[in-house]
């Protein structure tokens, strides 16, 4: 993320808070204690004075788990791990 802000032109932020839960990244924004970069979800959870702003050019690829019972059999599951497999190389060694 630090690098793709780099080569946007935003270099060596002064990060002064981490957070990674949504309600406490948004109440920090609030306290006008920075910014952040959050996926679009949040969109109808943003406290009053938050804005949401989408950043069109930005080509970050971050990482995410699926987490699934070992013995679901389920057919949609069996599906959205066939696409996720597809989308992503690495998942094929992770699946079992």
């Amino acid at each position: 993320m630090m690098e793709a802000c780099a080569r946007g032109g935003l270099s060596a932020p002064h990060v002064v808070q981490e957070a990674t839960d949504r309600d406490t990244v948004l109440g920090l924004v609030q306290c006008r204690i920075g910014i952040a970069w959050v996926p679009e979800s949040p969109r109808w959870h943003c406290p009053r004075g938050v804005s949401l702003l989408p950043v069109a050019d930005m080509q970050v690829q971050l990482p995410f788990n699926l987490i699934w019972k070992k013995d679901d059999r389920s057919p949609l599951l069996q599906k959205l791990l066939t696409q996720a497999q597809s989308a992503s190389p690495r998942a094929a060694s992770t699946r079992g």
